[in-house]
């Protein structure tokens, strides 16, 4: 299968998380599973895939997701399963 342009991965990938945020589950569901297809970036591609999972109501896969990942993005995703406060954030 060839991969779709770039603009049009971005796109879906997109709409994607705007499906999680909506309630559009089934939809959201869709897409990651079609997310080899259309995130070349193993790394890119999980952080999005675990941010999906967080929406989805599955936190605990999520974080299995970002086991071993030191980025800066599945740092910010851990604090936000976990109920942490960002480095030099108030609590609200």
């Amino acid at each position: 299968m060839t991969r779709p342009p770039r603009d049009t991965c971005r796109l879906i990938a997109e709409a994607a998380l705007a499906a999680v945020n909506h309630g559009l589950y089934r939809e959201a569901e869709s897409i990651r599973a079609a997310l080899p297809w259309l995130v070349g970036d193993s790394g890119v591609r999980r952080i999005l895939e675990a941010s999906l999972l967080v929406g989805l109501g599955q936190p605990e896969a999520a974080m299995a997701l970002l086991e071993g990942d030191a980025s800066a993005e599945a740092a910010v995703l851990r604090r936000l399963v976990h109920g942490e406060a960002m480095p030099d954030m108030p609590r609200v």
